[in-house]
């Protein structure tokens, strides 16, 4: 299994980046992104709750596993994804894990995933938070559905003063990781990552880099957390942008000796959601999967 991993790799350092002039990810970062995926692989899958279960599967296969060795994990999503999926977000999650290995998330398990988040939708709203929106609309982008111009629009009225809030209101405090995905979402969407707003939250977020050359969440130029920086590589790379080197270290900085990423210096956090949130950061990818 190493040795195909390793194969996959070398694959993926061959990839073009997403945009012209943009550098997605080094080997330095593939290598830390391979021993990352190790780890998320030996992790047991039954213990896991069943939306980390999908971003686990959406990382290990950015990361060049192929759709045969998540057989198992495949379908105890399939069971357990159904219950999960009371929400957009979640909806979404599960959307993108049956994309990640080629199923069909209009199909997948006996259950329409797609039916579920177009079910969710209002007034150019998925849901609740900035996640809800953006998963859908890469959901929905992914599956070769349409976004709707509404969504977009959404987006755009409630952006507050630099980036998006997680509620999604343009009073509340702008975080950076609510950005980073909604900048990701955008992109699949096809808004161009010139259109002058988009440019001016993306120019926010980085602005919002801290000492160490990563983010956090709340911003600021606090210590880099490894879910935020990973989702803030994310948005540059769908957005055709550079990654900053000092970025992508900050990241790196983070990985423990057994591979798994530490949510920050000072704190284990959740390993589990910061390492695979970082997986597709470390491999060049971004969502949803293709």
């Amino acid at each position: 299994m190493r040795a195909a991993l390793a194969g996959a790799v070398a694959v993926l350092a061959a990839v073009p980046a997403a945009g012209a002039g943009a550098t997605c990810a080094t080997p330095a970062d593939i290598s830390a992104g391979r021993r990352a995926a190790a780890w998320l692989a030996s992790r047991d899958a039954a213990a896991m709750p069943p939306g980390q279960l999908a971003d686990t599967i959406v990382a290990l296969r950015a990361a060049g596993r192929p759709a045969s060795a998540l057989a198992s994990r495949t379908t105890a999503l399939r069971r357990r994804g159904p219950a999960y999926a009371a929400t957009a977000g979640a909806s979404a999650k599960v959307a993108l894990a049956a994309l990640a290995v080629r199923a069909d998330p209009a199909r997948f398990g006996g259950v329409d995933y797609l039916a579920r988040i177009r079910r969710a939708y209002a007034d150019g709203r998925y849901g609740a938070t900035a996640y809800d929106q953006a998963f859908s609309m890469m959901a929905l982008a992914g599956a070769g559905r349409p976004v709707p111009a509404a969504a977009v629009r959404a987006l755009r009225g409630t952006r507050g003063t630099g980036g998006w809030g997680f509620d999604l209101r343009a009073a509340s405090r702008d975080q950076v990781d609510a950005t980073a995905v909604v900048l990701e979402a955008l992109a699949a969407a096809g808004v161009s990552p010139r259109t002058a707003w988009v440019a001016s939250a993306r120019a926010w977020m980085l602005s919002q880099r801290g000492r160490d050359g990563g983010v956090a969440s709340a911003g600021g130029g606090r210590p880099a957390d490894g879910n935020t920086t990973a989702m803030a590589w994310r948005a540059l790379c769908a957005s055709g942008a550079p990654v900053p080197a000092r970025l992508r270290s900050a990241l790196r900085s983070l990985q423990a000796a057994d591979g798994r990423i530490r949510f920050t210096t000072a704190s284990e956090g959740s390993p589990l959601m910061a390492t695979t949130d970082a997986v597709v950061a470390l491999t060049g990818r971004t969502l949803p999967p293709r």
